[in-house]
């Protein structure tokens, strides 16, 4: 039986601040076994450590001024509004392109961001990008029916995530995620004996989702931890860990000698913080931001509450599938419940040097309304430097109440953290809330703009879907197979480094534009001795438009995402 000359087992958000604990208990044996036959290592995320550009980043080489994907949305172009991206929008090729166009078989599936799949000299099914069960999700076509014949139908959601408002519903949507993990295991294993390529990798999303919504009854000290709660969901995260342990080992029995295995996470995770910054609220305060005069009368402004508050509602109260069928069926009623609940439209643009987009739950990131750049920009290119100085300023004299420490501790510029041609697309200032310093964000609303920019959330335990973790930049890696180093630890690990090392790995020459370097210190130095580090050529990617989803696609798109908690 052919084996693949490579594995990789992608685990979405895993951390070794909580495998390695579990690791020493004897709780991982697969992973315990990986380690000390292989080298492993903590991995730095890009920056921010948000999924898209972290595994978009893992799959070219590059940093997301080369590849131009920062965030699951983008701003529309001459627009204040965003639209929702997939793998259209990458725009440097990818290393499964490379190796294909080289003449190794590659096979991929669920990564996020590949979303169409690329017609590869093996397979491809997309991630978490894919709007639905229905669309053209898997290359070659012909594979969907046999994989249909082994799984039944695909399932991409979690009907219950969006609405976790009491314990049987919580046990649902574990029991789901039990699910998509055993029918994303049986297609690895029936790919892996049916369809063998030289190069192949498996992706598995709920360790992301568990941390997401479950860490808050793991963790004692956690502002939302609920002691009652605990009792059924203090080990969810464990049960998950490992759930997917013994996936890797069933899958490294499908392997041989000669296969190098690869356990890779985008980003690691951690608790949330019960600090919350209300940044365009700070904005209007600083006289940065301003919003349009509300002319309502008393009850057309009661009627915006109660749709905020329907809004919400909604949210808690119905399944993702609900929520999908709802807003393709009704954009109009979604496009107003959306502009009452974020405000965003009641912006004075016209007036505003600075913005957030409160819409997304990180990165909280802050926009210039540049002259010339913007639809309605009103700073001027000279006043750029010093305004971004000022904004810089005012973001660290934001303390906690409880210490009157700065909550914001690291404020960078776009070009401090991207490079390459499509630089100019993030946000102009993005704020690090993933290492340094630890807080969230949440909507602001006009007639809130004079209560404090910082409020402490109050400890008591969560009601609904609240994230209860976050990301954290440092994901793990371990690499095992004759070419590594056994039982090693090694430091300073990128995940941009993946891509270089994979094809260094395999014989091929590193293009010259990817940003990430070969891994050297995962092999022994006697391989590296025997196959010197090539570099050449180009990863440059000649495409054409970026792939649009449409009305209904964007509607579920979207539906996950608030459902996950990555938009408000």
């Amino acid at each position: 039986m052919k084996t693949p000359k490579v594995l990789i087992v992608g685990l979405d958000s895993a951390t070794f601040d909580l495998a390695r604990p579990w690791i020493a208990e004897g709780k991982l044996p697969s992973l315990t076994a990986l380690m000390q036959n292989g080298a492993w290592g903590r991995l730095a995320s890009v920056v921010p450590p948000i999924t898209p550009p972290a595994w978009t980043s893992f799959m070219t080489g590059k940093n997301p001024g080369k590849h131009g994907i920062f965030h699951f949305l983008e701003a529309s172009p001459g627009r204040y509004g965003l639209r929702y991206l997939n793998a259209g929008s990458r725009r440097a090729k990818t290393i499964w392109r490379i190796l294909s166009d080289t003449g190794y078989t590659v096979g991929t599936m669920n990564i996020p961001f590949t979303y169409p799949p690329e017609q590869l000299s093996g397979f491809q099914i997309s991630g978490m990008d894919t709007p639905s069960e229905k669309s053209s999700f898997i290359y070659p076509p012909e594979l969907r029916s046999e994989l249909e014949g082994l799984l039944g139908r695909f399932k991409l959601d979690l009907r219950y995530l969006g609405y976790m408002t009491t314990t049987p519903r919580r046990h649902e949507v574990l029991a789901e995620m039990e699910e998509l993990d055993r029918q994303w295991l049986s297609a690895s294993l029936y790919l892996m004996r049916k369809h063998p390529a030289d190069v192949m990798m498996f992706t598995f999303m709920s360790i992301d989702t568990v941390q997401h919504h479950f860490w808050q009854y793991m963790d004692r000290n956690h502002h939302l931890h609920d002691p009652a709660a605990a009792k059924h969901f203090g080990d969810a995260i464990l049960h998950v860990y490992q759930r997917l342990d013994d996936a890797i080992g069933q899958l490294l029995r499908e392997t041989s000698s000669g296969t190098s295995v690869f356990i890779v996470s985008d980003h690691g995770g951690g608790p949330t913080s019960d600090r919350v910054v209300y940044l365009n609220r700070y904005l209007a305060q600083l006289g940065l931001l301003y919003y349009r005069e509300d002319k309502s009368s008393a009850l057309e402004k009661l009627g915006k509450r109660i749709v905020r508050g329907s809004y919400t509602l909604l949210r808690n109260a119905l399944s993702s599938r609900q929520k999908s069928f709802l807003a393709y069926k009704l954009p109009a009623l979604r496009k107003r419940f959306e502009t009452a609940f974020t405000s965003f439209s009641q912006i004075d643009w016209r007036r505003t040097k600075a913005y957030c987009s409160e819409v997304l739950a990180s990165p909280p990131s802050i926009w210039i309304n540049l002259k010339g750049v913007k639809p309605f920009g009103i700073v001027e290119q000279g006043e750029y430097e010093s305004l971004l100085e000022f904004i810089r300023s005012k973001l660290r004299e934001l303390k906690d109440p409880r210490t009157n420490e700065p909550i914001i501790k690291r404020i960078f510029r776009r070009d401090e953290i991207f490079h390459g041609p499509f630089s100019n697309e993030a946000a102009d200032l993005i704020l690090d809330w993933w290492k340094e310093s630890e807080f969230s964000t949440s909507p602001s609303f006009p007639e809130d703009t004079e209560r404090p920019a910082v409020e402490i959330c109050e400890r008591k335990p969560s009601k609904g879907s609240e994230w209860g973790g976050t990301h954290r930049r440092d994901g793990v890696l371990i690499a095992q197979g004759k070419p590594f180093k056994k039982g090693t630890e090694i430091h300073g690990a990128q995940l941009i480094d993946l891509a270089p090392t994979l094809l260094y790995l395999l014989g091929q020459p590193v293009p010259e534009d990817m940003d990430g370097l070969v891994l050297r210190d995962l092999f022994e130095p006697t391989f590296l001795l025997q196959n010197p580090i090539r570099s050449g050529g180009s990863a440059d990617f000649e495409g054409g438009q970026a792939a649009q989803y449409s009305a209904e696609e964007a509607a579920i798109v979207e539906e996950r995402l608030a459902a996950l908690g990555y938009i408000e």
